[in-house]
């Protein structure tokens, strides 16, 4: 009987995050909204003690992630270039798979731009006058540009938080670490739990997402009231077109014109992990599935699903990318602030190096994306808006995610031609 209540105790502790966020962001609309209507900035007391109170709790909460992400995005860097450590065996795979990671990335990342700018889901409320207080990063020219992805001293670029130039020094490091082989691999193993020890860093400071989100929240409505949803909804459509138009659209286009084969086929027989995906929030809930559909009733060798969808796994994170563009310019816009074409463009390709690099862990879209902004000096006071409904436009972004790998199996294993077609247009799945 003590076993049993103990287990009913143990359950009740565990709440999903996503939940408890839910709960705070209710919670500090609430709260906010009645220190709104009792005044707001306007009444003494809620101006000059309470919110600043919250602020204080918001502003611990941002700069907690701000602290974990560049040693984050080094050690898992690292760690993933390390995860080709078999390139040798599959390095016509190998190179294909990353290059056609890091271009459905960029296009996603694109398509989340354009439909941010037609839609323009952050115009319509002003969060102060950052327009005139902030100077947004100006991005140097081509030959510059390419010059600043090689940091002359990769120390100050880690002090500094130069995340381009960390991910170029970190793949050099990890391929470097392949290079030498079996000498380095306690040097391997050592990066492998460092980036472990950031990941349950991250899971430590996602804990305190809830009460950041509340004090945030609370903030924001007491300042702006209710005028605040309007551009959140718009936010999801947005992101949620964004992630759709990547899946129908995109994916369909690369396996029609690469996998050779029909999209309406692919889907259904990629309904069930991408279902899985969409209500986990995790790609790796879904991985086990769609190791056993790519090769039984796609017609993927097994060799090359097991290389391609792990990695993807990890590396592969098409919706994700898309939102991070989505998200950066929304923050830009309900501020007034223009970014220019150049500084989307540099936006897209900081937005899918950081994406192939971190994604192993969920909630990590709240991580860089906060990234992002900070890289474009952008102000972080709406950064609760996002924080908040995160939930909900991850689970898209996550389904996307998953079904892009599958996606990427499929084409990968026709450029090879071992894609076995028959399997594929199958109604009965192959044998083990």
């Amino acid at each position: 009987m003590a076993g049993a209540a103990n287990n009913e105790t143990t359950e009740k502790k565990k709440m999903p995050l996503y939940v408890k966020i839910f709960i705070a962001l209710f919670g500090g609309i609430l709260f906010g909204y009645i220190l709104n209507f009792m005044g707001g900035v306007e009444n003494a007391v809620i101006n000059d003690y309470i919110l600043p109170f919250f602020q204080f709790i918001g502003d611990l909460f941002i700069r907690l992630i701000k602290m974990i992400v560049v040693p984050l995005v080094f050690f898992c860097i690292i760690d993933a270039a390390l995860s080709l450590g078999d390139i040798k065996k599959l390095r016509s795979v190998g190179v294909k798979t990353i290059v056609w990671f890091l271009a459905t990335g960029m296009v996603s990342a694109s398509i989340g731009l354009v439909l941010v700018n037609i839609i323009q889901p952050g115009k319509g409320l002003q969060l102060g006058t950052a327009e005139a207080d902030v100077t947004v990063n100006e991005l140097p020219g081509v030959y510059e540009t390419i010059l600043d992805l090689f940091p002359e001293n990769p120390f100050a670029a880690l002090t500094s938080g130069e995340m381009m130039q960390i991910i170029v020094f970190s793949l050099f490091v990890g391929f470097a670490i392949i290079a030498i082989g079996k000498t380095a691999q306690p040097l391997a193993d050592m990066i492998s739990l460092a980036s472990q020890t950031m990941f349950k860093i991250i899971d430590m400071v996602l804990g305190i997402i809830p009460y950041g989100v509340f004090s945030l929240m609370t903030v924001a409505l007491a300042k702006y009231g209710v005028a605040i949803f309007g551009p959140v909804l718009k936010f999801i459509i947005t992101d949620y077109l964004s992630a759709i138009t990547m899946s129908v659209v995109g994916y369909g286009l690369l396996l029609s014109l690469i996998g050779r084969v029909n999209p309406v086929k692919f889907w259904k027989k990629a309904f069930e992990p991408w279902m899985i995906a969409f209500s986990t929030c995790t790609s790796s809930a879904a991985l086990p599935v769609a190791l056993d559909v790519a090769p039984k009733k796609m017609g993927v060798p097994k060799d090359i699903a097991s290389f391609v969808l792990p990695l993807g796994c990890t590396a592969q994170m098409n919706g994700t990318c898309g939102y991070f563009g989505i998200v950066v310019l929304f923050a830009a816009q309900l501020y007034g602030i223009e970014l220019s074409i150049q500084q989307q463009i540099m936006l897209v390709i900081q937005a899918t190096f950081l994406s192939v690099g971190c994604a192993a862990t969920p909630q990590i879209g709240l991580v860089i994306s906060l990234t992002l902004m900070t890289q474009m000096g952008l102000p972080l006071d709406a950064y609760a808006l996002v924080a908040g409904i995160y939930r909900i436009v991850d689970q898209i972004h996550t389904a996307t995610n998953s079904v892009g790998d599958l996606v990427a199996s499929v084409c990968i294993a026709q450029m090879e031609g071992e894609l076995d077609h028959e399997v594929f247009n199958s109604e009965t799945p192959k044998a083990a």
